[in-house]
Formats: structure tokens, sequence, C-alpha cells
């Protein structure tokens, strides 16, 4: 029969090697695990910039197209506005010669 010293050891060896075996697997698994959310966290970051990016350069594209609406609608109004100016200017000028005219009769 194994003496009783003989057990203890035995069962304290096989305790302490089951222990060590179990914080190596654990630090293997954990390294692994680590590694992996690590890469899927990286991964999901570059999709993420990547989709803010995109949308930068569609907000980017939309403002401009805007833009260059309200240049072309402001031109249009600058034109107007010019084309309006000058027929009160003509206007003035021949109401000025009429009144002259008038005036020079009298």
């Amino acid at each position: 029969m194994v003496s009783e010293g003989k057990r203890n050891t035995g069962f304290t060896v096989g305790l302490l090697l089951g222990a060590a075996l179990g914080a190596g697997l654990a630090l293997l698994l954990t390294s692994r695990v680590d590694q992996e959310a690590r890469q899927r966290l990286r991964e999901r970051g570059v999709q993420w910039r990547d989709r803010a990016r995109e949308r930068a350069e569609e907000a980017v594209a939309r403002a401009r197209a805007r833009a260059e609406e309200f240049r072309g609608r402001a031109r249009e109004t600058v034109e107007d506005l010019r084309e309006k100016a000058e027929e009160l200017l003509r206007r003035g000028r021949e109401g000025l010669v009429a009144d002259e005219g008038s005036s020079l009769d009298e």
C-alpha cells in the first residue's frame, strides 16, 4: 500500500502541476483572445474610418454643388440688378433731357 505521506505529496505535486498547466493555458488562450480582439477592433476602426471618410467626401461634394448653385443664382441676380440699374439710369437721363428741353421752352 501507498503510505499517507506519498499520497499527500502526489496530490500536492498534481495540484501544483495542474495549477501551473491551467495558468499557462489561460495565458496562452488569453493572449490569443487579446490578439483576436485587437485585430477585430483594428478592423472595425478601419471600417469606421473609411465610412467617415466616405461620408465626409459626400458632404463636401454636396456643399460644393450647393455653393455652385448659389454662385449661379448670385450671378443671375447681379446681372438682373445691373440691367435694371442701367434701365433706370437711361430713363433718368431721358427724363433730364426732356425736363431741360421743356424748361428751355418756357
